[in-house]
């Protein structure tokens, strides 16, 4: 008598890892965890023979995370975890309020309904990565939410300014600081949703400032004016 035969159980394609992205996650864990701090230098060649891999992939990371703000590379000289001065931080911050405002001001009149349903669920998220004070999962999806906002704008020169602008001054405060997040800095991101859905010119612009001035208060490396 033949045995039946095991049923075949459907499983998902493992998705393969690139050493780059192995790179990526090991810096992005050292960052957070306070071992590479702002200004500290990152050799190439050094940091290949401690990850046991060649220099193209670890070059390749390093661009990947200067594009995401979290070293400045100098050519021909060095890379170095991003860092600000007390007044180039504060300095950063106010052109952000600026920026960001315009862009809420912008999207407006663009937004939809299901446009306000994602932004809850990434706040939603950012609640979640507070309230277990997971650094690295709060600073980045309180990135996406903001990306979501400029997005929203309608246009992406004033998206990919805010890009470049914010995502090394957004890495950077989390870093340098010794601050957790929390659930009800998060929850503050609400309130921007609200002032979308369902406020009116001058209080909108007047809440959508002073919410954006008020997240500089969690850290004290922003000097916010």
């Amino acid at each position: 008598m033949e045995m039946a035969s095991t049923a075949r159980v459907p499983l998902l394609a493992l998705e393969p890892i690139s050493t780059c992205d192995r790179i990526m996650a090991a810096l992005k864990d050292a960052f957070f965890s306070g071992r590479l701090k702002p200004g500290q230098s990152i050799v190439e060649r050094r940091l290949a023979e401690q990850l046991g891999v060649g220099t193209p992939p670890v070059r390749e990371a390093l661009v990947i995370l200067q594009e995401q703000g979290f070293v400045k590379r100098v050519a021909n000289k060095a890379t170095y975890v991003t860092e600000y001065t007390p007044e180039e931080a504060r300095q950063a911050y106010e052109l952000r309020v600026e920026m960001e405002a315009l862009a809420f001001q912008w999207a407006k009149p663009r937004v939809t309904e299901a446009d306000l349903e994602r932004l809850t669920k990434r706040v939603d998220s950012l609640v979640e990565a507070g309230g277990s004070g997971e650094a690295r999962r709060f600073h980045e999806e309180d990135l996406k939410f903001h990306q979501d906002c400029w997005e929203l704008s309608g246009n992406r020169y004033l998206a990919d300014a805010l890009q470049r602008h914010m995502a090394p001054l957004a890495a950077f405060v989390v870093l340098a600081s010794d601050v957790k997040p929390t659930a009800e800095m998060a929850r503050e991101h609400y309130t921007l949703i609200h002032a979308l859905r369902d406020l009116a010119e001058p209080e909108f612009s007047v809440t959508i400032r002073r919410t954006i001035r008020g997240f500089a208060d969690h850290w004290p490396t922003i000097v916010a004016s």
